[in-house]
């Protein structure tokens, strides 16, 4: 982000601060600020995985990712399984702690100690380096050129340029209170020499035709709204460097909506009239009584982001669910001032306005829709995916500093294989059979009182029916009985 815009969003919530009714007004600037997402960020790519691809994301520690169980590669990872739960999409974990490209360049050369299998068969490359160039104070030249000689030794493995994304690297937090003395003077400036770099590969990126994704960027603004409301607090753990698990829910945020990822899950509009426009769902049974109670079959062919609890806290700056997993009901014909309760399969998810119905509401946000049930399953499993692949990278790293051997390698990337493979069939499984199956949407006005599907009079009626059945079997037994024993005394 330019100098001016970081500074005049620090200086707007100093001022916000100060002003009464601070707290309200500053939510609501940065509703604002939020709902401004698309003028603020760089240009979107249009660099969409497809089904088949294989991706393999080249870095350092920050996507190796040993620190914590949520990656950004795994949040991008959370988004295309529920998006697309019948494809075929493999990603690789091929970032290596410590690394800088060159070192990637020394590990996938013809010359290298060590062969890492896992660099073979990928179709498409994601490669993120520059923060421990920075760290070394590497000029921007250096650093630039040993991204193009990557670049080349993927062209060599048959991977082309368009089918490579450059991505600026994540910020080191130089701008948290704890970054200055007494005397008000920074400590470190390593971000500056990030912000050129980030300059630089842009540059790069349109010289060779690769794509290109800048994180520096964005990340500074979110960051900058963090240190607004706590000057000391940050995107990073304590190291100033590696994102925290927030921190890379933002950057797996900023990937995809760079990529141009579509924020919409399905769709399902019901008109006053019953009409249905349904997109990426399908819709049956619609069944309506006045103003009161609405039922269908709802079938979704995606799923709701699984919501984790970094996703869900990253809501306080923005609204990043809606903007990357909207699951929409729409429903006209209710009154506006009127609570509705939303069930699903017989559940209740949520109480909505009639108001809040006509304008749209995202069932991703709902815990106990059955949708996000299932995403939760898969992002447990999704975290031991990533879990698996930056164990198995570890290796890689001490053979490279000749402290394992290949046949650890080897070994490693064996058992790397077998685990991951199984975990990706659960995930897809998962959100495939999801997709299978049709799901019970009730929407049911306060002063209307239903339970799975019929009103309170007509489980009486059902109940009197089965009481008063029961009754009756119970005095037909009897008799019978009785009629047996007498049967019995007379013979």
């Amino acid at each position: 982000m330019k100098k001016w815009k970081r500074c005049l969003l620090v200086l707007l919530c100093a001022v916000l601060t100060l002003t009464p009714g601070a707290e309200a007004l500053a939510y609501e600037q940065e509703t604002v600020i939020g709902k401004r997402l698309e003028s603020l960020m760089p240009e979107q790519a249009d660099c969409m995985f497809e089904d088949g691809d294989v991706v393999g994301f080249i870095g350092d520690s920050i996507t190796q990712v040993e620190y914590t169980g949520i990656s950004y590669q795994e949040f991008i990872y959370n988004y295309y399984i529920t998006r697309h739960p019948d494809w075929n999409l493999e990603f690789r974990n091929l970032g290596t702690a410590s690394y800088m490209a060159s070192d990637a360049v020394r590990l996938y050369s013809k010359s290298a100690i060590v062969t890492d299998k896992a660099i073979d068969g990928i179709n498409k490359a994601v490669i993120m380096f520059g923060m421990n160039e920075a760290l070394h104070d590497w000029a921007a030249v250096r650093y630039i050129q040993s991204v193009n000689q990557l670049v080349t030794i993927l062209n060599q493995k048959g991977i082309k340029n368009e089918d490579i994304i450059l991505v600026a690297p994540t910020p080191f937090d130089q701008t948290r209170s704890s970054n200055y003395t007494e005397d008000g003077e920074q400590i470190e400036d390593t971000d500056d020499r990030l912000a050129e770099y980030t300059g630089e590969l842009k540059i790069l990126a349109e010289e060779l035709g690769t794509s290109f994704i800048d994180l520096h960027t964005p990340m500074l603004w979110i960051n900058s709204i963090v240190q607004s409301r706590n000057a000391d607090d940050t995107l990073t753990v304590t190291d100033n460097v590696h994102p925290n698990a927030m921190g890379n829910v933002f950057a797996g945020f900023f990937f995809l909506y760079q990529q141009g990822a579509g924020k919409e899950v399905t769709s399902v509009e019901i008109g006053e009239d019953d009409s249905i426009a349904a997109r990426n769902a399908k819709v049956s049974r619609l069944k309506r009584k006045g103003e009161r109670y609405v039922s269908f079959r709802y079938q979704p062919f995606s799923l709701p982001m699984a919501v984790s609890y970094e996703f869900n806290e990253a809501t306080q700056y923005f609204e990043i669910v809606d903007e990357i997993s909207w699951e929409n009901l729409q429903m006209d014909g209710l009154h506006a001032d009127v609570n509705y309760k939303v069930y699903m399969n017989h559940l209740m998810v949520g109480t909505f306005t009639g108001e809040e119905l006509q304008k749209g509401i995202n069932l991703t946000n709902l815990d106990l829709n059955p949708g996000q049930t299932a995403a939760k399953q898969i992002e447990v499993l999704n975290q031991s995916w990533h879990t698996k692949s930056s164990d198995y990278r570890a290796v890689v790293r001490k053979a490279m500093k000749h402290e394992a051997t290949q046949e650890d390698v080897d070994e490693a990337y064996n058992q790397w294989v077998a685990t991951t493979e199984a975990i990706r069939a659960q995930m897809f499984d998962i959100a495939e059979n999801y997709t299978e199956r049709t799901v019970i949407v009730e929407v049911v006005s306060e002063d209307y009182h239903v339970f799975m599907g019929r009103e309170v009079w007509q489980w009486l009626v059902g109940a009197a029916a089965f009481v008063a059945a029961a009754g009756t079997l119970v005095l037909w037994r009897k008799r019978r009985k009785s009629r047996k024993k007498e049967q019995e005394n007379e013979g």
